[in-house]
């Protein structure tokens, strides 16, 4: 039995449960930093996307293809080359659904077929192993999670919902 695989999948879910809370009802225009958050939430599905599994197997295309939002709009920062200025333009918000709607399906099948054992093991030409991909994702999307939450309540005075282990069966 893979119980690892068995909990880490139960963990997605409830983290996916607090992302879907932040793009379906978080505040899209407020600014952080002079950009604003529906490119915060943007640059986290699509760092879920391109890092849970493998970021040197990765290809943009189909996710283009189905939501037609340039990449480097995941750039949030003015220092980081590819920055997309963009002024203005907030990413709607059922493309941001969309956009985790594919990545929740990826990442569900992709767990379906791993084992305890593969967690230890590293991805083709990739440096961590499958748990520490892992790992950083649940940290980095929590991360933008807070960000986008504090970003909201400071322009409506109200806090999302949050899910935590009490979610859990």
């Amino acid at each position: 039995m893979n119980d690892i695989i068995k909990i880490i999948s139960e963990q997605t879910n409830v983290l996916f449960i607090n992302m879907y809370e932040q793009i379906n009802k978080a505040d899209l225009s407020c600014m952080i930093d002079n950009v604003n958050n529906s490119r915060f939430l943007f640059h986290m599905i699509h760092s879920m996307d391109k890092y849970f599994i493998n970021p040197f197997d990765y290809d943009y295309s189909e996710v283009y293809s189905l939501i037609g939002i340039d990449e480097k709009y995941s750039i949030i920062s003015e220092s980081r080359e590819g920055y997309i200025a963009a002024e203005g333009y907030v990413i709607p918000r059922e493309k941001l659904v969309r956009y985790m709607d594919y990545v929740k399906e990826k990442i569900n099948k992709y767990l379906l077929g791993l084992s305890d054992e593969d967690l230890s093991k590293k991805p083709e030409n990739c440096e961590y192993t499958r748990l520490q991909m892992i790992l950083a994702q649940y940290r980095h999307s929590m991360f933008h999670c807070g960000m986008s939450e504090i970003a909201t309540y400071d322009s409506t005075d109200e806090w999302l919902k949050y899910t935590g282990l009490n979610y859990i069966p």
